[in-house]
């Protein structure tokens, strides 16, 4: 995991908190206006599911990357919230959970089942329905 992701992940693991939009930030919105940045950085990266938004993208040395720019999905209110009630439930309290449990790729799994994504449109079924 780079540094980055690493120390944002282990704030937002430690203080357990939904920070919303985050326009102090120098990147937003870099999803969409309005997006939930608490998981700012993906713990599902790298997903490879095209589902999501994200894409495979050629580097300038020819390799390839997954990119997300284009995901929508995590950054839906519901779903960053939706998704610290699973780590919860699944055990999952610091970020080297993260890393190691098999479960993230079942979270996974049930939030896309919960709140599906929808590349056409950026948006998700049921992300802003009153629960």
């Amino acid at each position: 995991m780079h540094p980055l992701a690493y120390k944002h992940l282990k704030k937002i693991m430690v203080d357990k908190i939904i920070v919303g939009s985050d326009e102090t930030c120098d990147y937003y919105p870099c999803h969409f206006t309005g997006q939930d940045c608490t998981w700012c950085f993906c713990p599902f990266y790298t997903c490879c599911d095209g589902q999501s938004g994200g894409e495979w993208v050629k580097t300038k040395e020819g390799g390839r990357i997954w990119g997300c720019s284009d995901c929508y999905w995590l950054h839906k209110s519901k779903v960053a919230t939706a998704l610290m009630g699973e780590f919860k439930n699944y055990g999952i309290e610091t970020v080297d959970d993260i890393e190691k449990k098999d479960d993230v790729k079942k979270i996974f799994a049930i939030l896309k089942k919960k709140f599906p994504p929808n590349k056409r449109n950026g948006s998700m079924q049921n992300a802003n329905k009153k629960s």
